[in-house]
């Protein structure tokens, strides 16, 4: 199952709604669903938070009469305009290496999981076209695999933040790369990483916990549809456990994320992993990983 947030056709004008699908099927509002099973603990409202706290909440057993039920509806949205899956107070939290974004990514991530917040301001709804901020700057992208939380994690285990996971997104992190340079002199990327509406987010969130992600899963990235980036859960120098169990010290809430990229990815034998990517006006960016689906947007000056 996929949940994402959506602007729907009329009759649903006032707000986005959480939208969701099983398999291949339409996408359904999905508190409609919710409410008509007579879920324990729906919430009143449709923000996504509290969605994901229910999902959260609900067994496997539970979840799958979701499944069940969108499978079974009628007179779904085929392909709703999708937003970025994040509520506007949430944060996401990113994982970097030994150096964060060296343009020559030395391949050995700190021992300890570090990097970096980004604001929920600083990312763009899926498909849409990103106006860079200063067309003359440089900018570079990677790719990450965002971890969504559905419970609160506050200096967890690596046991207990693996079972506060309730999905995963994706994100092409892009970095405004002449600002890095300045800002890195004080130990700072804070403006560098949070350009309003640079970074793409989406397209949807799958739901599903690490035991479901096989480690062979791959992320991919792809500049003009030529393949840039490319490796697989297994790769991470720092498990997704792990790095959740870091963060939480950070106190993590339903709605956070904890992204994961090209940056801490263990090249392969014969296969190195070239992190970040420079991207100019008139790219287009895609990325990809099989479970969740293709995250695009076009870079226009």
């Amino acid at each position: 199952m996929k949940i994402a947030l959506a602007d729907l056709p009329a009759p649903f004008l006032a707000e986005p709604r959480v939208v969701a699908q099983a398999g291949s099927g339409h996408w359904h509002d999905f508190h409609e669903v919710a409410n008509g099973l007579g879920l324990p603990g729906a919430p009143e409202t449709g923000a996504l938070p509290a969605t994901l706290q229910l999902l959260g909440s609900l067994s496997t057993g539970a979840r799958r009469k979701i499944e069940a039920a969108l499978l079974a509806r009628a007179n779904g949205v085929v392909q709703p305009r999708f937003l970025k899956p994040i509520d506007p107070l949430a944060k996401i939290l990113l994982t970097e290496g030994r150096v964060a974004l060296s343009r020559s990514n030395d391949q050995l991530p700190a021992k300890m999981v570090v990097g970096f917040s980004k604001f929920a301001t600083a990312l763009a709804d899926p498909g849409t076209e990103i106006r860079l901020p200063d067309a003359q700057a440089r900018y570079d992208v990677e790719a990450t695999l965002a971890v969504v939380l559905g419970k609160p994690a506050s200096r967890a285990s690596a046991g207990a933040a693996a079972k506060s996971i309730i999905g995963f997104t994706l994100m092409a992190e892009i970095t405004h790369r002449d600002m890095f340079d300045a800002e890195w002199r004080t130990s700072n990327s804070l403006f560098a990483k949070n350009c309003p509406g640079l970074s793409p987010l989406g397209p949807a969130i799958w739901i599903a916990g690490t035991k479901e992600l096989d480690p062979a899963t791959e992320i991919t990235l792809s500049v003009n549809g030529t393949l840039r980036q490319r490796f697989a859960v297994a790769d991470f120098a720092h498990s997704i456990a792990n790095a959740t169990k870091a963060w939480s010290r950070c106190v993590l809430e339903p709605g956070d994320m904890v992204a994961l990229g090209a940056a801490i990815a263990k090249p392969r034998p014969g296969a190195e992993i070239d992190s970040p990517i420079p991207i100019a006006a008139g790219d287009r960016i895609e990325v990809a990983c099989a479970p969740i689906g293709t995250l695009t947007a076009n870079l226009v000056a």
